[in-house]
């Protein structure tokens, strides 16, 4: 290092600098680049969550409609007045067949009405029945005579379900119940939204023996976390301890979990409270949304910007050390084949350049002119220039 010139020094050193200051756009980029990742992110958990709430509004308007139309049938009405649970049986079998295979109905239910208020019929389950069920779906259609609809939490898992009263003079003879399970519901909403989606519980409102049983030991999660479990969460169970925030704590608008690469895509996570058909909160709803897109875009735009930073900052170090070399260096090498041809006994080369107001490089030169000058006795003239005075001493 210490035989290289002052110039080749320098040329490095402006480098350095010019390096520098490219690592430091990255960096400014990079930030940029998460801000807007966030940002977009926030946006898609919010439309996330509009689409959810609009779907489960579209689904419950759905079982509503059905159900109006179950309560006019009079062929059910007859049996289930009779309370022939066989006749009733055989008469809602092949509906509940055709509302499965086209509407996606997985449970329907036959309540009496109060003070028995016990289950009728499970058409879906039909050899389980006579015992109470405490939900509050059916509660608010026995307490105001009309719909009771939401999504409501069982033993293992949510469902969206849908109450009527079934009337006769204004006073209820029974309730009629329909209800969708929510992986079906997850799946069509996936379709309509091309997200994946999933949910996260608090164990306080579940039945661990009927987690297990349901699941089995293979697939029992129970343990995964201390304080929730997933459900209908397949993309999302290898990355849940990347969540370890209270889920009772979740704010309203929800929360970014940054985004993940899986493969050649580009995935955001986040997660919004989820609220039973009582308004409690008893999990969360985990979405993965998929911006492969705009992350290339994103990418690109950053490498664009890299090679920006680069170019712009070599390009700024070229020209200043281009500048150095004409006002400085160019003149010092003129001035050293000068001295040197002095040293030598030649006189030294013209002057090509004549600068109209003298700086530090002329006064120098001046100088060693005059140096030069005692030191011969007499003034040349082949070489000699007219020298600008020197500074004036303090």
């Amino acid at each position: 290092m210490r035989s290289l010139s002052v110039e080749v020094k320098l040329a490095l050193a402006l480098t350095l600098v010019a390096l520098g200051v490219t690592l430091a756009g990255a960096w400014l980029t990079t930030a940029w680049i998460e801000r807007n990742v966030e940002a977009a992110a926030a946006v898609s958990l919010h439309r996330a969550s509009e689409a959810f709430d609009a779907e489960e509004h579209a689904q419950l308007e759905k079982l509503a409609a059905t159900l109006d139309a179950l309560l006019g049938n009079p062929e059910l009405r007859a049996a289930f007045v009779a309370r022939d649970r066989e006749r009733l049986l055989a008469a809602a079998t092949p509906i509940f067949e055709v509302m499965r295979e086209r509407n996606g109905i997985t449970h329907w239910y036959f309540h009496l009405p109060e003070p028995d208020d016990a289950v009728f019929l499970r058409v879906h389950l039909p050899e389980l029945h006579g015992d109470h069920v405490e939900r509050a779906t059916l509660r608010r259609a026995e307490e105001t005579r009309e719909l009771g609809a939401g999504k409501e939490l069982g033993k293992t898992a949510f469902a969206l379900r849908a109450v009527r009263p079934w009337l006769e003079d204004g006073k209820p003879i029974g309730y009629v119940e329909l209800g969708q399970e929510f992986d079906q519901f997850l799946r069509q909403l996936k379709t309509r939204t091309g997200d994946d989606y999933g949910l996260l519980v608090q164990k306080r409102f579940l039945d661990e023996r009927a987690w297990a049983s349901v699941l089995g030991p293979r697939q029992n999660t129970w343990n995964d976390r201390p304080d929730v479990v997933a459900i209908d969460a397949g993309p999302f169970t290898e990355g849940l301890a990347d969540f370890d925030a209270d889920v009772e704590a979740l704010p309203d608008e929800g929360r970014v979990l940054g985004h993940v690469e899986r493969g050649d895509r580009a995935l955001l996570r986040g997660i919004v409270p989820l609220r039973d058909a009582s308004a409690r909160k008893v999990g969360g709803l985990l979405v993965l949304h998929d911006f492969t897109p705009q992350h290339e875009a994103l990418e690109a735009g950053a490498l664009r910007m890299y090679a920006a930073f680069l170019a712009v900052s070599l390009a700024g170090a070229a020209a200043f050390l281009a500048l150095v070399h004409a006002l400085v260096f160019r003149r010092l090498a003129l001035l050293r084949r000068g001295l040197e041809a002095r040293a030598a006994g030649r006189p030294p080369p013209a002057r090509s350049v004549r600068l109209r107001r003298a700086d530090e490089l002329d006064w120098i030169e001046a100088l060693f002119e005059r140096l030069a000058g005692r030191g011969s006795g007499s003034e040349t003239s082949g070489g000699e220039r007219n020298a600008p005075a020197a500074p004036p001493e303090p």
